[in-house]
């Protein structure tokens, strides 16, 4: 089945729903926030596979790499905004669900890393660099066997082509 991964954004609105929505009690994510009907859809599905997996099949993960949760760690008061707490934080850390995986950055990107430009055109004809962040999102998803998403809101990351059909 299908692996999701997420950037930084959507990771911390999925920490908000799982523990200000108490997802963890009623078991689906809803569509607000960075979260849109059609990845909330996949996420749920995602989750009830778990639940309902037998050990027969691959039911897919939800995910994000380790830095993703440096970076909220490093900006925690403005991301997370008093919608989650550290120790809530650290409890996701320290004990994902079983339907979510926190990927290593670690040398097995660098082939996926090179598979990504250095540069985005923008719809407005403007050329950025990619950011590294953005990089590193990008890279995780690709380092995943097929079929996979990435969850991201970042415009420029939107702009590659190799992610284009990809990102819920």
């Amino acid at each position: 089945m299908t692996d999701i991964v997420f950037d930084t954004n959507v990771l911390a609105e999925l920490l908000v729903q799982y523990y200000g929505d108490n997802v963890r009690e009623k078991g689906c994510f809803e569509s607000k926030g960075f979260l849109n009907k059609d990845l909330v859809r996949e996420m749920n599905r995602t989750v009830r596979r778990h639940a309902e997996n037998d050990g027969s099949s691959y039911p897919g993960l939800l995910m994000a790499s380790s830095f993703a949760f440096v970076e909220i760690a490093r900006k925690f008061d403005e991301i997370a905004g008093g919608r989650f707490t550290t120790e809530q934080f650290a409890a996701f850390i320290e004990q994902p669900p079983e339907w979510f995986f926190i990927a290593d950055v670690d040398a097995s990107l660098f082939p996926h890393l090179n598979r990504l430009p250095r540069e985005i055109s923008l719809p407005n004809g403007n050329i950025k660099p990619l950011e590294w962040a953005d990089a590193i999102h990008a890279a995780t998803a690709l380092s995943r066997d097929d079929p996979w998403l990435l969850a991201a809101t970042d415009p420029s990351i939107k702009q590659v082509a190799v992610l284009k059909d990809r990102i819920i």
